[in-house]
């Protein structure tokens, strides 16, 4: 849970990646934040995979990177993605797991929706929260179309960082579509990127927090309180402990 920035898409010229790296690098020193191209992220085995271009942004210790990595093309590439998609080894392993990883999300989501339609709505009207298993669409197998969408979306979750830092990111990809990826899909949760709402972004960033921590509670407190059990039953128990969430959240 949290909040995070999506972007996908494919710069104006594949030419321009030299120019993006130093404007970005430049812009990145700037404003102090640490940077890696994508040359430096190979050398200290960050990245292991080759072909791409491009450079890292390190906005805050508590926000994911924002990465600008590009293949030949030009196209904005998530590189975990994009090696999974180049190693095959590698990629095998990755397809397998997350073969049985969709597998059993889909059982659990089954198993929930059974369970739920056979206790009805929670006393007293319920919270309207229970633990979501899963990813809407996600298909049964992890299918090559999959992970070459995979390979083309990129995401930083900023929630820990706050707003500032949030806006911040928002510049500069804002900056990015401006100048060198006008064609650039940015989804940002919080709707921040679109409406440039501070006040409400604040209010999201802190809502969001709150139910973390509800949910966390609820899910040391079903662990605690109870020995071994099956993923089910306690997907179950932490339900259980957050059917009365809706007098909380006030």
């Amino acid at each position: 849970m949290g909040i995070c920035i999506a972007y996908t898409g494919k710069l104006r010229e594949p030419a321009l990646v030299p120019e993006f790296i130093c404007d970005l690098k430049a812009k990145a020193k700037a404003v102090g934040w640490p940077c890696k191209t994508m040359e430096e992220l190979v050398a200290e085995e960050l990245v292991t995979c080759s072909g791409l271009e491009g450079i890292t942004l390190y906005p805050h210790p508590e926000c994911e990177p924002l990465h600008f990595h590009f293949d030949r093309e030009g196209i904005f590439v998530n590189y975990s993605c994009y090696s999974f998609l180049e190693d095959s080894p590698k990629g095998a392993m990755f397809r397998k797991a997350l073969e049985d990883s969709m597998a059993f999300t889909h059982r659990l989501n089954e198993a929930a929706q059974v369970k739920a339609g056979r206790r009805g709505p929670a006393k007293g009207g319920g919270s309207g929260l229970h633990v979501s298993i899963g990813i809407p669409g996600m298909p049964e197998k992890p299918s090559d179309a999959f992970l070459e969408q995979g390979r083309r979306y990129n995401f930083t979750k900023t929630q820990f960082a706050g707003a500032k830092v949030h806006t911040a990111v928002c510049a500069i990809l804002d900056y990015v579509k401006q100048r060198y990826a006008p064609e650039l899909e940015i989804k940002d949760d919080s709707g921040y990127f679109v409406d440039r709402d501070y006040a409400k972004l604040e209010t999201q960033l802190a809502h969001v927090s709150y139910l973390t921590s509800v949910g966390s509670q609820a899910v040391k407190a079903a662990a605690a309180n109870a020995g071994p059990m099956t993923i089910d039953a306690f997907v179950d128990r932490i339900n259980e402990e957050l059917a009365d969430a809706r007098n909380k959240l006030h």
